[in-house]
């Protein structure tokens, strides 16, 4: 793997080359600056110490003078043509969903209170534009920017001064890990410079479309990737489903007073809190939807759609299965290579941070579950290539016939924001007995649709 300074020297490469992708990638740090500004704002509450509070208005008026600045200093201030207007936009509504991922990423979610929150997220989220910036400013070909971004650069770094101080405040208690912060922080900046880089190359190319494939599952991933309303949607309906997969898996031995294979119950747990982190993923993000004409119905027909590819899959399995553990392990098995190739599909076209963040994280997790099915059917003399053989290719057909028909339903919902532009939007960090409210159980999210019995 490329170390990230050279991810990021690859990025600098791009935008300098080219002065209207140099102005979108600028208008999309000045609409990240403008968020930092909304979230810390929002983070001032009664938990904040009445003699910081001057000090963290001034932080935010930095970083609104920061998206002045940035803003002034694009070489090309208009876009030039639509491309160029949709360039602005997705790269804009790149930093908007690192922004809101990362303050609602597990381990800050588990402050004590708001001030906590900010505190923890001014000094890590800071390390963002003080690494781009570091790199942008040599890069760049435009004297007036490098002395301008110089001032931001110099301000990044008090900010993160700041936030040391803010931090040593803090009791041992509401003292969170920086160097778990630090490492999702830098993962998530990972995933959103090489995006930004994909998305740069496309443009240049004036190719919209590149390497998707025949297949209905590579196109469904692209779609996707295309319409942010319905990777929402499809997000969600993917928790849903990886939790019906965990209790149908479980019902299956319940239902017959049988024990419980000793893997299972840890399998089911992770799969469990995989359903969690897919639905806290884009919960900040879906609850503006929700407000939008049609995104429920949409979200319901996916959850329906993936509900009866279990149900096909589970039926099918018990027609050629009859003993309960071969089909705990076949079906785990048939599951974990289609989550391997779809999430991987997701990463790879997604303009979500926070969804490719999430799901490249469950995707180690499921390498690890592979490894324990193929070492438990090999100890049990269970391993039949035949077996395997139908697995694959039964579930693959299911779910290839599965992803054509949530294409067609994607193309009845090309849905419009209400919220205009899409990428903009005032939020603030939420600890998580805010988040209990709202979604950390997926309260507020649609209801759970039940399994449907076979």
């Amino acid at each position: 793997m490329k170390s990230f300074a050279n991810t990021i020297q690859e990025l600098m490469s791009e935008i300098t080359q080219d002065a209207h992708v140099e102005s979108a990638w600028l208008t999309a740090m000045a609409h990240m600056e403008h968020l930092a500004a909304k979230q810390i704002l929002g983070n001032i509450s009664q938990s904040t110490p009445a003699e910081f509070v001057e000090e963290i208005r001034a932080h935010a008026a930095d970083e609104y003078r920061h998206r002045d600045v940035i803003t002034r200093i694009r070489p090309i201030q208009e876009p030039a043509s639509e491309a160029e207007r949709d360039l602005r936009a997705r790269l804009c509504a790149m930093t908007e969903s690192f922004t809101m991922s990362y303050f609602g990423n597990p381990v800050l979610v588990q402050a004590n209170n708001r001030f906590a929150a900010y505190v923890h997220g001014a000094i890590t989220i800071e390390q963002f534009p003080f690494q781009i910036y570091s790199s942008y400013i040599p890069a760049t070909s435009f004297a007036h920017i490098r002395e301008a971004m110089a001032e931001v650069l110099s301000d990044e770094t008090a900010h993160i001064q700041l936030g040391k101080k803010f931090r040593e405040s803090l009791t041992e208690e509401d003292q969170l890990s920086l160097q778990q912060l630090q490492a999702i922080e830098k993962d998530m900046c990972r995933i959103m410079v090489q995006r930004m880089t994909e998305l740069i190359r496309i443009y240049k190319n004036s190719q919209k479309v590149q390497n998707v494939g025949t297949k209905a599952s590579t196109r469904l991933a692209w779609m996707l990737g295309e319409r942010p309303a319905a990777t929402l949607a499809w997000v969600q309906a993917l928790g849903f489903c990886e939790s019906n997969a965990a209790i149908h898996m479980q019902r299956e031995f319940t239902s017959r007073n049988l024990p419980l294979p000793s893997q299972m119950p840890a399998h089911v747990e992770d799969e469990m809190r995989h359903a969690k982190l897919l639905q806290r993923s884009v919960l900040l993000e879906r609850r503006r939807w929700l407000a939008v004409p049609g995104y429920k119905d949409l979200e319901h027909r996916l959850n329906r759609k993936l509900e009866r590819y279990l149900v096909r899959f589970f039926s099918a399995l018990v027609r050629e299965l009859k003993d309960p553990e071969m089909l705990y392990l076949y079906g785990a098995w048939g599951l974990e290579m289609r989550v391997f190739k779809h999430y991987s599909d997701l990463v790879k076209w997604t303009d979500n941070v926070g969804v490719a963040y999430i799901v490249s994280d469950i995707l180690e997790d499921e390498a690890e579950h592979t490894k324990m099915v193929n070492a438990t059917l090999n100890e049990k003399n269970l391993l039949n290539p035949e077996i395997l053989k139908f697995v694959r290719q039964m579930e693959e057909d299911i779910f290839e016939q599965i992803a054509a028909g949530v294409i067609e339903i994607l193309a009845e919902f090309d849905l419009k924001p209400s919220f205009t532009p899409p990428y903009i939007g005032a939020f603030s960090c939420v600890p998580s007995r805010a988040l209990a409210e709202v979604g950390a159980d997926c309260a507020e999210l649609v209801e759970q649709p039940a399994l449907m019995e076979l």
